[in-house]
């Protein structure tokens, strides 16, 4: 750990308190030195301030038998009460306050830099291992895994699989689709915390990376089910918010359904990515995609319907799918169907004068030949539009 950062701390330092800086590791060979030359010596008297772990002056007098070593003060580099090595200012040899707070200056530096590092490697093993168990649930296999093993596996991490859990996926994507320039890792790292943030993520939740882009946290069901999609639809707001004001990125939510054990979160994870997937295409400006609302039931329905089972009425409305007009015809009659089959309702939502609106159903009914004022004949062309919709994404 201090090998990584020691020559840049020994530049740094040098520059600023203007005598040379000098590290050892724990066996005394330097690592950190103004002069590149000198890296990988073995200076002896380093190795003799590891070993008695005191602040010791060396004069002219003490380095006259150490060929290439010269005088100053050095310190041990301590953390966590292991001796990581030392550290010397070269050419000051007074032993007096001055000194004294220069070289205790640097090694408390250094030792809390080291500290910060190590502590940053110990949070990244974690989430790493987080990350593991998470994989290990979403992929499990029957066939070839365990869930006692992956139950035992987030038992030593502080998880119990077995408490009841939602699954919420959530994909970033970058606003400007013309910047080609990848995020830094160090973006990732905070789109993460940012995400951990805004969910209130809690000790019992589980969250991880499942790529770059794309997070997952599995998190605990209370007594009041409502209640807490309620907050992640709140949170799913603040997120998108708070990443546009930050990063100019947005993200994408899924919601799962309330499901415990590995196999029961596994099935949350699909259904999330279900509800998306299916809902998505449909709205392509929709952030928030729930699977357990009933309205997106529709959406999966139509998704899981093979296209083979449209084949005997396609010669009848394969003409509107292929009119000129449909993107927008097509827009207008979802939204009449959806506003109850009421024009004056459907109107309104299409901010269309309602004789406008007649003009177009009526055009509908000319390309089509269905009934407009026929409840069957609607849901057969309503469906038939949604299944198009989900196999051809509409341009945006």
């Amino acid at each position: 750990m201090l090998e990584q950062i020691a020559q840049k701390i020994s530049e740094d330092t040098t520059k600023i308190i203007g005598f040379p800086v000098t590290i050892s590791d724990e066996n005394g060979y330097l690592i950190g030195v103004n002069d590149n030359s000198r890296i990988g010596i073995f200076d002896s008297l380093l190795a003799e301030v590891i070993k008695t772990r005191k602040l010791t002056f060396f004069d002219e007098q003490a380095v006259k038998d150490y060929p290439g070593i010269f005088p100053g003060v050095a310190s041990p580099i301590i953390v966590n009460g292991q001796v990581l090595g030392a550290v010397g200012i070269i050419g000051k040899t007074g032993q007096d306050i001055e000194t004294s707070n220069y070289i205790r200056l640097v090694k408390n530096h250094i030792e809390m830099i080291c500290h910060e590092t190590l502590m940053k490697e110990m949070k990244s093993l974690q989430s790493n291992a987080v990350d593991t168990l998470i994989h290990y649930i979403l992929n499990y296999e029957s066939s070839r895994n365990n869930i006692e093993q992956i139950t035992r596996y987030g038992s030593m991490m502080g998880f119990n699989i077995d408490k009841e859990r939602i699954c919420i996926i959530i994909q970033i994507s970058r606003e400007n689709n013309d910047d080609n320039t990848e995020p830094s890792l160090q973006i990732y790292d905070q789109f993460y915390e940012t995400i951990n943030e805004v969910f209130n993520v809690s000790p019992l939740d589980i969250m991880g990376r499942l790529t770059f882009e794309q997070f997952c946290i599995l998190k605990v069901v209370g007594e009041d089910t409502e209640q807490l999609f309620n907050e992640i639809e709140r949170n799913a707001q603040q997120l998108n918010n708070t990443l546009l004001e930050r990063y100019n990125v947005s993200a994408k939510i899924a919601i799962g359904d309330p499901s415990s054990g590995v196999e029961g979160i596994q099935k949350s994870y699909n259904n999330a990515l279900i509800a998306m997937e299916s809902s998505e295409k449909t709205y392509p400006k929709q952030f928030l995609f729930n699977y357990n609302e009933f309205s997106n039931k529709l959406n999966i329905i139509i998704n899981s319907l093979p296209k083979k089972k449209f084949e005997n009425i396609s010669s009848t409305l394969d003409p509107f799918i292929n009119h000129n007009n449909f993107k927008v015809l097509s827009k207008t009659f979802i939204i009449y169907c959806e506003s109850k089959f009421n024009f004056s309702d459907a109107a309104r939502s299409l901010h269309l004068h309602r004789n406008s609106l007649i003009y177009r159903m009526n055009q509908i009914k000319m390309i089509t030949n269905i009934d407009i004022n026929n409840f069957n004949h609607c849901i057969i062309l309503y469906i038939y539009i949604k299944k198009h919709l989900i196999e051809v994404r509409p341009e945006s």
